[in-house]
């Protein structure tokens, strides 16, 4: 993988999430939030919504958009758990707000602005905590956080659309989508748990138990039988970290062997079985180097690598990987990604990927997704650039610790392509001339989509 299993669930999760789930609301209630008190450095330093007042999607979105202008300018001011930006953590984890917005018939649209918000707010933390080894009960309570945020999506999307197992069966779109979003929660989930296990010097297991349990008995319908049996022995592994017997015991309640699943799950059991098999197919397949880069020669001391199916190519140093994920588009249509991908440990990170759509969106060019990708992206310094005769923008993102070129090139209006290369902030000077190499080597010749 190219990057961390947590980060691309929550990815998979947020394309996923808008079409349909189904399960019960966490039943507890997050406490009100005290008025808060002097400012602290990122509350004068940016313009951020009020805590001691419910918020609305657009302020957890002025939220998002803040965190994520903070990872780029000043990461050392991201809000914890504790200390002066308590408040804001709160808001953002405890999502009494969102709550309340899932009683009744909850507006999707606006659970969708949550739902996209969060994810890239998931991202931040997750990249914080598994690559960085910081900010690990963040990254837990944000989790948690975000899959109590798709249950409850699940649950409105259900009742507004009244989706059941006839509806699903007639709809195989809809059908797959859910398979997959299934299988992406359940994976997330057992993934956090397996963090704790494994960097229990960032992660604290006990913790990460405190805060998953209050919402193990809603996930845990949407579990087959062989995951719960998954989550139970990390469960019997955690009792050796030092994690609390109330904590273990109400994740064996939830998950426990004669636990009855959600109907829908139980009545799409095989196509769940089916798709797990698949997954783990593919991921040993890319571990075994099943799914080959073709190799099309040298250049210099470089080698162009095309990706198999697709024809596209760039010069890399070394072999690349590659991989192909497909997934489902918040609109409900098929969606491919193929990436070619080198990461040197400690200095050079390269990628060159293709998306498509089985269907261009309605009413949007190629070029409205390239600004669309850039402006996502944060990218600074654009200028238009052509690959091959497609136009795109190329443009600039530098962090803390890694300075990027990224070029963004529309192919139709169904396929859109990222090339990108990053280097440590203090050798991008020095690297300056490879950067430009890696993605001025970018080629379309013979793409297919």
């Amino acid at each position: 993988m190219f990057v961390p299993r947590s980060l691309a669930v929550a990815r998979g999760l947020l394309l996923l999430l808008p079409l349909l789930g189904a399960c019960r609301p966490a039943r507890e209630v997050v406490p009100p939030v005290e008025t808060p008190g002097p400012a602290s450095d990122l509350q004068r330093a940016y313009d951020l919504p009020r805590t001691d007042v419910a918020w609305t999607a657009r302020d957890y979105i002025k939220a998002r958009d803040v965190l994520v202008r903070l990872e780029r300018e000043r990461p050392e001011l991201l809000p914890r758990l504790d200390g002066p930006d308590a408040a804001l953590m709160a808001r953002l984890t405890g999502l009494a707000d969102i709550e309340a917005a899932a009683g009744g018939v909850a507006d999707t649209d606006e659970l969708l602005a949550f739902s996209q918000a969060g994810a890239d707010i998931l991202h931040i933390y997750s990249a914080r905590a598994l690559t960085r080894g910081e900010y690990g009960r963040e990254y837990v309570a944000v989790a948690v956080a975000y899959f109590k945020l798709g249950v409850l999506q699940f649950e409105a999307i259900l009742a507004a659309e009244k989706l059941d197992e006839a509806a699903l069966r007639a709809n195989d779109v809809r059908r797959e989508a859910f398979v997959e979003v299934r299988f992406q929660l359940a994976r997330g989930v057992h993934d956090v748990l397996a963090s704790a296990l494994a960097l229990p010097r960032v992660i604290d297991p006990a913790y990460t138990a405190a805060t998953l349990t209050p919402i193990a008995a809603d996930v845990a319908p949407w579990f087959l039988p062989e995951e719960r049996d998954r989550i139970l022995d990390l469960a019997d592994r955690l009792a050796a970290a030092a994690v609390p017997d109330p904590d273990l015991a109400t994740l064996r309640t939830a998950f426990a062997p004669d636990r009855e699943a959600h109907p829908i799950v139980d009545a799409f059991a095989e196509e769940h079985r089916e798709f797990l098999d698949k997954k783990e197919a593919l991921l040993a397949a890319v571990a075994a180097g099943d799914l080959a880069p073709v190799d099309l020669g040298r250049e210099g001391e470089w080698t162009r690598w095309a990706f198999p199916e697709a024809g596209f190519s760039a010069a890399f140093p070394l072999k690349p990987n590659a991989q192909k994920q497909s997934h489902t588009a918040t609109d409900g249509v098929a969606m491919t990604t193929r990436m070619l991908g080198l990461k040197q440990a400690g200095r050079i990170s390269r990628l060159a990927s293709c998306i498509t759509r089985a269907q261009p969106i309605a009413g949007r060019t190629r070029d409205d997704d390239v600004k669309s990708i850039t402006a996502m992206m944060h990218l600074e310094g654009l200028r238009p650039i052509t690959v091959e005769g497609a136009a795109g923008l190329e443009g600039r993102l530098t962090t803390d610790t890694a300075h990027g070129l990224i070029r963004v090139v529309g192919l139709s209006d169904k396929t859109s392509c990222i090339v990108s290369i990053d280097v440590p902030k203090e050798l991008a000077r020095e690297l300056e001339g490879e950067m430009r190499r890696f993605v001025d080597s970018f080629r379309l010749a013979g793409f297919r989509e």
